[in-house]
């Protein structure tokens, strides 16, 4: 009796039904806050923008950046490549295919969302690598994004359709 390797779980019809479960259920909140929500938030981020000497969002602008992620799973790879941490650099190339996707999923918004998908590649992949990290990846990301969203002056259902993206580009 042979066995034969387990399909990955997008590869079977469960998989693939909670994909598009996720995409419907992003829908009606993003729809609800494009209509209500942003304006609110507009005004809130224009304030954080407003305030003087603003060095936190700028900082969590920039650890959300493409560029800060890729550096890092250049570094990360190279790491773990000199230590022979093979599942460490696997991860680490994920979390550069994570941030080449995720150009593309700006661009599909029409670059609303300037980076807030970065930020939801890498998180998947980190949360992906090591799960019982999850409220920290959960965490980096929210406030990541935030900053991104706040030094873009994009709008919030923007930022989160770009976070959306993200991840579901990654899974």
């Amino acid at each position: 009796h042979q066995h034969l390797p387990a399909r990955p779980i997008l590869g079977v019809g469960r998989g693939r039904m909670i994909v598009i479960a996720c995409a419907l259920g992003i829908v009606f909140p993003v729809a609800i806050m494009r209509s209500h929500g942003d304006a609110l938030v507009e005004r809130w981020s224009a304030a954080q923008r407003a305030v003087d000497g603003n060095t936190f969002w700028a900082w969590a602008a920039f650890f959300g950046s493409p560029f800060f992620w890729f550096t890092a799973s250049v570094v990360g790879f190279g790491v773990a490549a000199a230590f022979n941490w093979s599942n460490t650099a696997r991860w680490t190339g994920m979390l550069a295919l994570g941030v080449m996707w995720s150009g593309l999923a700006d661009i599909a918004v029409a670059g609303e969302a300037l980076g807030t998908a970065t930020v939801g590649a890498a998180a998947c992949v980190m949360t992906l690598w090591q799960p019982r990290l999850w409220p920290f990846c959960a965490a980096l990301a929210l406030v990541t994004a935030t900053g991104r969203m706040i030094a873009s002056g994009s709008s919030v259902s923007a930022a989160v359709v770009g976070l959306f993206l993200g991840v579901l580009g990654v899974l």
